[in-house]
């Protein structure tokens, strides 16, 4: 007597849809991006845990290979870096998470990604980080990637649906 139980279960589950080839390389592409980055920000963030004492014997190296930090208070310094990195990697995990919900086919996930990728250029622009600003030529760069990922997520809109998760 054969046990055909299975098989009926797996007659009945709708078929997914596919994603585009296209849609994966963009999903893959920023899966690696931001693993990178919230690897990179999550090590940085530590820099709101540096003591004073151990500042003070690292500060002179920095100042070897970066003289134009002299006036800078070191303390003050590393605070802000590590404000930043806190910043953007909550910023990036938010990305990460768009990315998955569009790589499950989710349009939301198209909207948290625009949300997270552009609050992280505008993020650090109100820190004062060796005494000046943001550099804009950065900024620009930066922001011109993230609108072609954004334009790039945008064609494939079509292929995700309004609300129900897909796996």
């Amino acid at each position: 007597m054969e046990n055909n139980y299975s098989d009926q279960f797996v007659n009945d589950l709708a078929p997914l849809p596919e994603k585009p080839q296209f849609l994966k390389v963009l999903c893959i592409l920023s899966f690696v991006a931001c693993g990178l980055f919230i690897l990179i920000y999550g090590v940085g963030s530590f820099a709101l845990a540096i003591g004073e004492d151990t500042i003070s014997k690292v500060w002179d190296q920095v100042l070897a290979s970066q003289p134009q930090l002299e006036e800078v208070n070191p303390v003050e310094f590393f605070h802000e870096v590590g404000k930043l990195c806190l910043y953007n990697l909550f910023t990036n995990i938010f990305s990460l998470i768009g990315v998955i919900l569009m790589w499950r086919l989710n349009k939301i996930g198209f909207f948290i990604y625009i949300a997270a990728e552009l609050a992280t250029n505008f993020l650090g622009l109100d820190l004062d980080i060796d005494g000046g600003t943001k550099s804009s030529l950065s900024m620009i760069f930066s922001i011109a990637i993230d609108l072609v990922f954004i334009g790039m997520y945008a064609v494939n809109l079509k292929h995700m649906n309004k609300s129900k998760l897909n796996s």
